[in-house]
């Protein structure tokens, strides 16, 4: 007997192309001799209601890429309607799309963090023009709950960490100003079952840009292999990845973005539902393992009935 699976994807984040990109690739390499399945582009609630009423799906795939997809808001309608789902929980998701909440978190827990400055979109952020300067330029300026690296600034000065604030603000999201760490990018990916937590993959992010940003990320033909980082550090990150993933109580999968400089790690943000592209690292992590995608939605899919 087949397992009704809803996939959803869309909605109306700025991410929502991404979102539309992840469920091309998933369609393409799921088992549909597994699985009835029905996709739902989520433009309203009501609607997802509906559908779920008249689906009745024994478990939900959601690809859907930041707003109410990844804040916690779906997780906790499924949650409330009885439907399983696969992933992270509302109270997890929440705490992870909020980047000053889970840095908050990981710093009161010892994971190494880059030092930065939160600002509220109706703050004024000339109040904080000292606590800006003392991180030294240049700084990083980003969407505090925004994925994708939408809207990501690189700042050399603070009136171009101004225009970048009113940017974000223009994107209605809050502020996050990072101090600028000129080291390697490495994303490591995790996958939940029932023997406990397995790392599929470190990989190291080798790009044109200066940062890797979304034109980096879905644009370009960003060079992604496998972590040639000495194997202490590699050690290292797979556990601080681990840890952060429990301590923020996320289930199923996630990437943890790291930056390294010399023999210092930081934990830049949790991602609990990553891009499923064709571009995306998750996807590449789990080919570079020789491993198939079909396989991957198969154990995620199976973890969380």
């Amino acid at each position: 007997m087949k397992t009704n699976l809803m996939i959803l994807k869309g909605g109306t984040s700025l991410e929502r192309e991404i979102s539309l990109k992840s469920f091309e690739n998933v369609i393409k390499n799921i088992d549909t001799q597994k699985y009835n399945i029905l996709d739902i582009d989520v433009i309203d609630i009501d609607t997802l209601i509906k559908a779920i009423k008249d689906f009745n799906p024994h478990i939900v795939l959601n690809l859907m890429h930041g707003g109410i997809g990844e804040d916690g808001t779906i997780q906790a309608l499924l949650s409330m309607l009885n439907i399983k789902y696969v992933g992270s929980k509302a109270l997890s998701s929440g705490i992870c799309m909020d980047k000053n909440l889970s840095k908050t978190i990981l710093k009161a827990n010892d994971i190494p963090i880059i030092d930065y400055v939160y600002i509220k979109k109706d703050e004024n952020p000339y109040l904080y023009k000292n606590e800006i300067d003392e991180l030294i330029y240049p700084l990083i300026v980003k969407p505090n709950k925004g994925g994708s690296s939408i809207g990501i600034k690189i700042a050399k000065n603070i009136d171009e960490v101004f225009e970048a604030i009113n940017y974000i603000k223009n994107l209605d999201d809050d502020i996050l100003i990072e101090k600028f760490i000129d080291g390697k990018e490495a994303i490591c990916s995790i996958v939940q079952n029932k023997q406990g937590l397995n790392i599929i993959s470190i990989l190291d992010i080798n790009t044109d840009s200066y940062i890797f940003d979304y034109s980096a990320k879905y644009n370009q033909d960003t060079n992604i292999y496998f972590s040639k980082l000495p194997k202490f550090l590699q050690t290292m990150i797979q556990e601080v990845a681990k840890k952060s993933f429990n301590i923020l109580k996320c289930e199923g999968y996630a990437n943890v973005d790291f930056i390294i400089k010399d023999d210092d790690i930081y934990v830049l943000e949790i991602n609990t539902i990553p891009g499923f592209t064709d571009k995306s690292l998750l996807p590449k992590g789990i080919t570079l393992c020789n491993n198939t995608l079909k396989d991957f939605l198969n154990d995620i899919i199976d973890f969380a009935k």
